[in-house]
């Protein structure tokens, strides 16, 4: 298994807000039917970092999986502007789990 961890710098509210919606309404449906997705967690700071941390049965399912849950269409009245990317991604391999 692999776990892709991406951080996020503090957001301004108005980016927050609509990332969030992002994520609850589009990204997290989008990942939740991919194949080879084990788990997700998003974690906020009380700075306003957030961290996402997402687990998948390889690096080849995440890739594939990741790709196609970005493809799903916006939700009316997205702006593409207001949703963020990491600002870091790191990839760790899975080498125990309780």
């Amino acid at each position: 298994m692999i776990a892709r961890i991406g951080t996020f710098h503090p957001l301004p509210p108005e980016v927050a807000a609509a990332s969030r919606r992002n994520l609850l309404e589009r990204f997290l449906p989008a990942l939740r039917a991919q194949e080879g997705f084990v788990a997700g967690l998003w974690l906020e700071a009380a700075d306003g970092r957030q961290v996402s941390i997402t687990v998948w049965e390889s690096e080849e399912v995440l890739r594939q999986g990741a790709a196609r849950a970005n493809a799903v269409p916006l939700l009316p009245g997205q702006d593409p502007t207001q949703l963020p990317s990491a600002d870091v991604v790191e990839m760790f391999q899975l080498v125990a789990r309780a």
